[in-house]
């Protein structure tokens, strides 16, 4: 699209700043504003756009969720009679994950008329499925006066008692539910989970052997192998096979895919989380013409134990 002239925008912003008709009347005409601001954005400079921004009371966050909106792929695959004609909602879209997305059409969520504030509410109780919370309701306790800390504790064990008749957990502070603790609990079990399988396909394996090899790589065990490093893992059963070509991605794809995993689920970082899915989808690649079966083993690891 050509970038509009300062002018040519300020006249396509009828609405007068703050109103909800800022950016259009409906979808189409919000796309087409978002559309026009990405334009303008790729070809001013800086100082022009701080100046437009200025001039036309348009706050910079503003306007780059609209060049988002412009960028976005997730609308495109939304029917455009169901995109709500709001720029707010627009971006609500904007930031859902596809896996979301596509769950949030199956479920109705994404109307025309759906506003920005229903859209983000079902984002948040989507994520917060499988941590054991179905929603998070934000409440605010105001006290018309002072209480003892006596006082003050009592009061909250009411209310948790009540909280408790409807299985709902009354959390006292600022910041709701740390979700980033309860998904990293959920990364440990899964880690356990895994160790438990990689175990089992592993203790007869290492018992067989050899003796020179277990000592050479200092493996008495299969926790030595699982707890081990990435490159002593698969170094060890590279060797075992020989180094055969394709032998250990053969006989071994799956059990390499769930060490990943494991160490994927047991580390705090999200750099070297990224890291490691990234092996199992190098692996996907490399093997793709070569291991049959072996891209649906991997997906199924991402699935069980990743992507999510």
């Amino acid at each position: 699209m050509r970038a509009p002239t300062p002018l040519q925008l300020a006249e396509h912003l009828q609405a007068t700043p703050g109103s909800k008709e800022r950016f259009g009347t409906s979808a189409s005409a919000v796309l087409q504003t978002a559309r026009m601001v990405a334009a303008a954005d790729s070809a001013w400079d800086k100082g022009t756009v701080s100046a437009f921004q200025d001039q036309e009371k348009i706050h910079s966050k503003v306007w780059g969720k609209l060049v988002s909106i412009a960028g976005s792929t997730n609308l495109a695959s939304v029917a455009d009679e169901h995109l709500p004609a709001s720029y707010t909602a627009l971006y609500a879209l904007v930031v859902m994950a596809p896996n979301e997305l596509e769950i949030a059409k199956q479920e109705g969520v994404i109307r025309s008329n759906a506003s920005s504030r229903s859209i983000l509410d079902w984002t948040k109780s989507f994520r917060l499925r499988g941590t054991g919370i179905e929603q998070e309701v934000p409440l605010t306790l105001v006290l018309m006066e002072s209480l003892s800390t006596q006082d003050y504790q009592h009061l909250l064990d009411q209310l948790r008692n009540v909280a408790g008749r409807h299985h709902a957990e009354l959390l006292e502070g600022k910041g709701g539910v740390r979700q980033s603790e309860l998904k990293a609990d959920q990364r440990r079990a899964r880690a356990q989970q895994i160790e438990e399988e990689l175990r089992f396909a592993m203790t007869e394996l290492i018992f067989d052997a050899p003796e020179e090899l277990r000592t050479r790589f200092s493996i008495h065990n299969s926790d030595d192998l699982i707890n081990g490093s990435l490159a002593q893992f698969t170094g060890f059963l590279q060797m075992i096979e020989d180094k055969v070509p394709w032998a250990f991605w053969r006989k071994y794809g799956r059990v390499y895919c769930l060490k990943v995993a494991r160490d994927y689920n047991l580390s705090d970082s999200r750099a070297e989380r990224y890291q490691l899915k990234k092996r199992i989808q190098s692996a996907k690649e490399k093997c793709a013409d070569e291991i049959a079966g072996f891209c649906s083993i991997a997906d199924e690891v991402l699935e069980t134990y990743i992507a999510r």
